[in-house]
């Protein structure tokens, strides 16, 4: 594998990539290695050193950040994605009373890591959104929320449960998280897959970068990320296109 496309992908796209990889090899005969993690950890490997050939991040701000340092090409978004909100089942969390029950002081949030993840960052970016129309809700909701995941110091995520296992295990009553990744448990009978209001929901656009000389092949990848075949992949995997 070793002239395979290496790329660095934020974990949110892991439901994706593995088709992605299947349907290029398929049209161009070349190979992919994938790592997966946060965006903003594997953006500071790169930083350090760390061989790639694409980075893929849940935040355009990571890939544009080592552009802006000669690191790679210009970054280009691939997809769009929602925030929202898994909880258990019985808290009787709704669209339309969001507001009321993030604002109970005794309901427990999750989130994933701000600086480390972008899941983090949009998390605060809903409570920063909250604050904006209601002093002093957002700012309760922030200091109350704990970030679980996604952090350089987090325990390993539970294989294929994303963060409905912190639910169910009593840590939280509901994490913030991707519709991407949610929509896999939205048929489990434990938990609620709730959409975030309009106004409180952040812009989100995933972005992928080139390494700076990379091979033709790195291009090639991105290319077939933005075609009608890798945006198709994209939207299976419940993101919505970059347009």
């Amino acid at each position: 594998m070793s002239d395979a496309v290496q790329v660095l992908s934020a974990g949110s796209l892991r439901h994706a990539f593995p088709e992605i990889i299947k349907a290029f090899r398929e049209e161009t005969g070349f190979a992919v290695a994938l790592t997966l993690g946060p965006a903003g950890l594997l953006r500071e490997q790169i930083e350090a050193g760390a061989g790639f050939d694409l980075f893929a991040s849940a935040n355009m701000a990571h890939p544009r950040r080592l552009a802006a340092a000669g690191l790679t090409e210009n970054a280009v978004c691939i997809a769009r994605n929602r925030l929202c909100v898994l909880a258990r089942a019985d808290l009787g969390l709704t669209t339309e009373n969001f507001l009321a029950i993030l604002s109970d002081p005794e309901v427990r949030i999750g989130t994933s890591t701000p600086g480390d993840d972008p899941g983090g960052d949009y998390a605060f970016e809903v409570f920063d959104l909250v604050e904006a129309r209601y002093p002093g809700r957002g700012e309760a909701m922030k200091s109350r929320s704990r970030q679980l995941v996604g952090g350089r110091n987090s325990p390993p995520m539970q294989a294929g449960k994303g963060g409905g296992y912190l639910i169910t295990d009593g840590e939280v009553d509901l994490m913030m998280s991707y519709s991407s990744n949610a929509r896999l448990l939205a048929a489990d009978p434990a938990f609620a897959v709730v959409d975030i209001p309009d106004v409180f929901q952040p812009r989100i656009e995933y972005g992928v970068a080139v390494r700076r000389n990379a091979n033709v092949e790195a291009g090639l990848l991105q290319d077939f990320l933005l075609s009608a075949r890798g945006q198709e992949i994209l939207c299976e995997a419940g993101f919505s296109p970059r347009g």
